[in-house]
């Protein structure tokens, strides 16, 4: 029998569940100041830019917490080494990335039908050098499986993030709806410093005490060997978000919808409504990452009924918390909204995607098993497909006068063929194993 002191997998989905719990419960009582204090034309406007928010951020965070963790874990080179051809690869994707935001910002604005996000989205390539550091210290400590300071920081960033906004909000909406967006935007720069100083302080005293790393080719080749593909995959969900309410707004304004009709849904659905539902996925979300290190080693080595076992557990898993969660939101949705949100719209959204994020739930479980199989180019095969069809139907239905039940429509198509196809291809893999 294993002593659970010496489990250090127990010890880290743990730590990981416990940080996550937290991370959200706070992450929600933010979000509940934030929606309050910012009042639905700032959540709008913010909702309006958070797809080109997330989009930058992805390219940033060039899924270094992924290479990172994959090569620290292996211990074939210098700690110090992974870190500094790390930060020298990040460094050139900043600059080029800053640039580009930089002279695209009017463009995109422009695309939002709203000249005012201008600033807005200048703002954001402050952020970017911080994420980098942070992503890349993040991979770093998970690779040694060392959870604990990038667990703390999930929940420090939580912490830090209501107290701007209890503080600095309400200040920047008495200057102005866009001027408090921009402090939104600029709070991450806070929680990020804060997060890099903690995860620093680990790996300064455990693994590189303050030393110099060399520059290595080997070590270039293999985060950008991981970095490229598994990017990839993610820009391909980040350019559809970008997208969505690009086409959402050019096809309703078509139809003859206000754009302050469309801001101030689309705020309702993806700022109250999405986030709502996608609280359960935090589990999922939080083994996985625990077990990725852990079943990536079971199928290199071929032990593939080790690696079965733990993937069916955690899909089982996942999908009895999903229903728990999912049979409360639908049973008191008014009730939890008005709790939550303080608001008595969004109830009909609810009811007609929250049954579809059962499934949704998966996805975290099979994306992990797929990057452990080395399949990470079927993700980008299955995002690629699951994209197009999706905003097909957003256009399609939008142009056909759907309304916002355009919107809603894709967002169900994009979790059901996503999952369905993710399902599929994990089990031939591991039918091919047998």
């Amino acid at each position: 029998m294993i002593k659970f002191k010496n489990n250090l997998l127990i010890k880290n989905i743990i730590i990981l569940l416990i940080s996550g719990a937290l991370a959200k419960i706070l992450g929600m009582i933010g979000k509940i100041i934030y929606t309050r204090i910012a009042g639905v034309n700032v959540v709008g406007l913010y909702t309006m830019i958070t797809p080109t928010l997330m989009l930058i951020i992805s390219i940033t965070q060039f899924s270094f917490p992924i290479s990172i963790s994959k090569i620290s874990a292996e211990e074939k080179y210098e700690n110090k080494d992974i870190l500094k051809n790390a930060y020298t690869i990040g460094f050139i994707i900043d600059i080029l990335l800053m640039l580009l935001v930089m002279l695209s910002a009017s463009l995109i604005a422009s695309m939002l039908h709203n000249k005012l996000l201008t600033p807005a989205i200048w703002s954001i390539t402050i952020i970017i050098p911080f994420v980098t550091i942070s992503s890349i210290q993040r991979g770093f400590l998970h690779g040694k499986e060392d959870m604990l300071p990038a667990s703390i920081t999930n929940v420090t960033e939580e912490i830090v993030k209501i107290i701007l906004i209890i503080i600095f909000l309400p200040l920047a909406i008495s200057k102005s709806d866009i001027k408090a967006v921009i402090f939104i935007i600029l709070f991450n720069v806070i929680t990020e410093i804060t997060s890099i100083f903690i995860m620093k302080k680990s790996i300064d005293k455990k693994y590189v005490h303050k030393e110099k790393g060399n520059i290595n080719k080997k070590i270039i080749k293999e985060i950008l060997n991981i970095s490229i593909p598994t990017t990839s995959v993610r820009l391909i969900s980040s350019v559809g978000f970008f997208l969505e309410p690009i086409i959402l707004t050019s096809t309703l304004l078509a139809n003859g919808f206000s754009s302050n009709y469309i801001t101030l849904e689309y705020g309702i659905i993806n700022s109250y409504i999405i986030p709502l539902l996608s609280i359960p996925s935090f589990f999922s979300i939080s083994i996985a990452s625990a077990l990725l290190p852990n079943i990536t080693k079971a199928y290199a080595k071929k032990r593939y009924n080790e690696f079965n076992k733990k993937l069916i557990k955690l899909l089982i898993l996942s999908v009895i918390v999903g229903l728990i969660c999912i049979g409360f939101i639908l049973i008191f949705p008014k009730q939890i909204l008005k709790l939550v949100y303080n608001v008595n719209f969004g109830e009909n959204y609810i009811y007609l995607i929250g049954p579809f994020f059962l499934i949704y739930y998966l996805q975290p479980t099979l994306s992990i098993a797929l990057q452990a199989m080395g399949k990470t180019n079927k993700l980008f095969i299955t995002s690629t497909i699951s994209m197009i069809i999706k905003y097909g139907v957003l256009y399609i239905l939008g142009r056909l006068g759907f309304g916002m039940n355009s919107l809603i429509f894709s967002i169900i198509t994009g979790i059901v063929v996503t999952t369905m196809m993710v399902f599929f291809i994990v089990v031939k893999e591991i039918t091919k194993k047998n």
